[in-house]
């Protein structure tokens, strides 16, 4: 589990501002350029620092031995929050990591006790290594003023894998001692505590920050937030119809609730309302409009659809309705946004025909795809799996009512909810991902970085949305490419849902980086909505689930500096036969001075084909074999593969410190068997003979003679003469024999291997399945001799 990027020090700054920035980790010596994802943040200044005599351990495998000293340029008004970000070195793009930007000057820990202007945002660090840590900080305020502490740890982190220690709590003192709040989860920030107060008198106010349970652990670094800004926790109605304001009321502030005019974005989907707080209250954009619930009423009306429903369950045993008319035949997308939005609600959904008693369509939970989160693992949790979402048909025309409550009874004021109903859309999207331990980024098998005159391929999946219903082939586009760069996609067949894509950098394309997306076009026309998207854990939790992550919308890009060698593998000349072989010559061109050793395999087959584990061509010799085998459930059909070559340095499972290359695409034919063959049982006894008799269905003409090896026999039985397969030959015999140790029984995997010599390779083919009985001699009785 070695990551390139373990630890960013810094872990934030202030908007407007220009921060010193050290990267630790490994494989880093050689830094290039660094790629943010977001705008409004930019590295001007670009060094690696002398790397450590010994390498510091890490977790997992994980260590840090070289750093780099990196100078962020911070935009006055960049977007508040992470900013993920890349580093390019000579040859590779690193692991993801992040860097956080406030609104607040930043101030660094000194010691216990220490006075902290308001509106600050304080980098801390719990010291866990022997005793529990508790930092204070003290604050001056003023009667009737507002203190909001928002502490970020979890969300902060960086760090790979860890116990609980950065699962922190706060409280707010009075000056005399007294506790005016504390905080260990909220239902907006999860692990990360948030609480606000009214001051009750002037005076010197004391904030702490403390593990809520001590473990132990390093680096556990933490963010707080100090000011004097409201902080409500939650806002109603909790989205709008783009390009409009929205007339909404912020809900949870201790000062009370406020009526606020809200200029909406012209984009639907999620929106981050961020106003004077240092984290954002979380909205939708909708293309349709909204539907408040009204109050006194048992059913709201609606009076069209698509439609964005809006209420909140206000108290325990609350419930909303809703009334809708449907045609039969109609497919909604019906979506609930409520702990998704960082309310407390838990909510439970019901849809029923007026008259029905019984509801038609419930839901309580939703899955990841449900909520459009496709690249994620389902080892990582995330609270928008809380809310359910339905793909909805109704049976008949008529009314209907849409019911939302709480599934354990409760509520409370900011118990917002929102219901998009929308009509079910043609929607598949694409996404990277590799299925190793714990789900944690593998640059190996997902990150793109082409080597300059060379190739890169990685796999790319495809995910349906719910309620598409397009079926057929696609083909995949790619946006955001450099000049001098070109994506070489296969053809998606209908059904398939993993393709390898091919990246080539001309050789005089310059090493940079790029933000790209990879979306799918139906190949007969219809209209499809497609987006890109890649999922990065972090907190992860060895065979459970990671506390944080990072969804992306573009794949990082780059063209590294050239590779020291070059993959060539030589096309077949003949089809790879059901339960057949095939073996493919490999060759490494080196570059002068280059002699590693090139480690090499498929990292993608069609369903049916497998490849050698990885093939190791040694030092100083340039020249493989890879073999293919395919079983009798491999499909008929012409595939393209690329071989992906590897040096043998650094980190084999992730791969990093490794210059990686890929052949070009090569097309492989998955054909029928020459023959199969079927047996009837056969059986022979100890020291005696026997045939085993083959039917032949020739399925493929081939020219000359085939070997043939019979297969499965037990311990004491062999063939005394084995037959040559010639073209037309109905039936193959061969003669056994059994020692009169010959193990007794029954045997029902006997098969045969055929060898055929087609373009001057030999094809191996198994075929057939028959049944071998093994039984005792028979007694001999030896006369009894008369008495004389």
């Amino acid at each position: 589990m070695v990551h390139h990027i373990e630890y960013v020090n810094p872990r934030a700054g202030q908007q407007g501002t220009t921060v010193e920035v050290t990267l630790e980790g490994a494989f880093i010596r050689e830094p290039r350029e660094i790629l943010f994802y977001r705008p409004g943040i930019r590295c001007v200044e670009l060094a690696a620092l002398p790397s450590l005599p010994q390498p510091r351990g890490g977790i997992h495998g994980g260590f840090i031995e070289d750093s780099v000293k990196a100078k962020f340029q911070i935009d006055g008004d960049a977007p508040l929050g992470l900013h993920p970000f890349k580093l390019r070195t000579a040859t590779e793009l690193t692991t993801l990591t992040t860097f956080a930007v406030t609104r607040f000057p930043i101030v660094n820990e000194s010691g216990e006790g220490q006075v902290v202007p308001m509106n600050s945002a304080v980098l801390g660090r719990m010291d866990t290594n022997q005793v529990a840590d508790v930092d204070v900080y003290c604050v001056v305020g003023k009667k009737g003023g507002q203190l909001s502490v928002e502490i970020d740890s979890v969300w902060l982190t960086e760090k790979f894998y860890a116990g609980s220690e950065f699962d922190l709590m706060v409280r707010i003192l009075d000056p005399s001692g007294s506790e005016l709040a504390r905080n260990d989860d909220s239902a907006l920030k999860l692990q990360d505590p948030v609480a606000s107060v009214l001051l009750p008198v002037d005076g010197e106010y004391r904030v702490e920050v403390k593990q809520r349970v001590f473990q132990s652990g390093g680096n556990c670094y933490y963010l707080a937030h100090i000011g004097s800004n409201p902080r409500p926790l939650a806002v109603y109605p909790a989205g709008g119809k783009a390009g409009e304001t929205l007339n909404a009321t912020f809900l949870g502030d201790p000062a009370g609730e406020k009526a606020i005019d809200l200029p909406l974005p012209q984009e639907a989907g999620d929106f981050a309302y961020f106003d004077t707080m240092p984290s954002p209250l979380p909205m939708r954009i909708s293309e349709f409009p909204n539907v408040l619930e009204e109050s006194g009423v048992e059913e709201t009306p609606v009076p069209a659809l698509p439609a964005a429903l809006n209420g909140r369950i206000g108290e325990p045993g609350d419930s909303d309705c809703f009334r809708v008319s449907a045609k039969a035949g109609e497919r909604w997308r019906v979506r609930v946004f409520a702990r998704s939005l960082g309310t407390p609600l838990d909510p439970s959904l019901t849809i029923r025909k007026v008259d029905a008693v019984a509801p038609g369509t419930s839901a309580d939970d939703a899955n990841l795809i449900d909520r459009d989160l496709w690249a994620m693992s389902r080892q990582i949790q995330r609270k928008e799996l809380m809310d359910p979402a339905v793909v909805w048909e109704p049976k008949e025309d008529g009314d209907y009512l849409i019911e939302i409550t709480d599934m354990r009874g409760l509520g409370e004021a900011t118990s917002v909810y929102r219901i998009e109903v929308e009509p079910a859309r043609d929607e598949i999207h694409t996404f990277i991902q590799a299925r190793v331990i714990d789900m944690v980024e593998c640059p190996r098998l997902t990150s793109i970085a082409v080597p300059q005159g060379g190739r890169w391929t990685v796999n790319v999946n495809i995910s349906d949305a719910p309620g598409s219903r397009y079926k057929g082939e696609l083909d995949l586009v790619a946006r955001g490419l450099p000049e001098g760069v070109r994506m070489i996609a296969p053809r998606v067949k209908a059904g398939q849902r993993q393709v390898p894509v091919q990246f080539v950098a001309e050789a005089d394309t310059k090493p940079m980086t790029a933000l790209i997306s990879i979306t799918c076009v139906a190949v007969d026309g219809t209209t499809l909505v497609s987006r890109s998207q890649q999922s990065f854990p972090f907190l992860g939790h060895s065979g459970g689930h990671a506390w944080h992550s990072f969804v992306v919308d573009q794949y990082a890009f780059a063209v590294t500096e050239p590779a020291p060698y070059r993959v060539d593998v030589e096309p077949p000349s003949i089809p790879l036969s059901q339960n057949g072989e095939l073996s493919l010559p490999v060759k490494i061109t080196r570059q002068p001075g280059f002699d590693e050793a090139i480690e090499f395999q498929f990292d993608w087959v069609p369903g049916g084909v497998e490849g050698e584990p990885t093939v190791t061509i040694p030092a100083g010799q340039n020249e493989g074999v890879l073999r293919l085998s395919a079983t009798g459930s491999a499909a008929p059909d012409t595939y393209r593969l690329a071989l992906t070559a590897s040096t043998t340095g650094g980190s084999y499972y992730l791969g990093a410190g490794r210059i990686r290359a890929s052949s070009d695409f090569i097309d492989i034919t998955v054909a029928q068997p020459y023959v199969e063959l079927k047996a009837d049982p056969a059986s022979l006894r100890r020291g005696e003979t026997s045939r085993v008799i083959w039917k032949v269905d020739h399925k493929k003409p081939f020219e000359g003679e085939a070997a043939t090896t019979l297969l499965g026999l037990p311990k004491g039985v062999s063939v005394t003469k084995a037959p040559v397969l010639k073209a037309g030959d109905q039936e193959l015999v061969f003669e056994i024999s059994a020692t009169a140790e010959a193990l007794l029984g029954q045997y029902k995997e006997l098969g045969c291997e055929i060898v055929v010599n087609e373009g001057g390779q030999a094809i191996r083919q198994r075929t057939g399945k028959g049944i071998l009985r093994v039984d005792p001699a028979i007694a001999t009785t030896v006369p009894k001799q008369a008495s004389p």
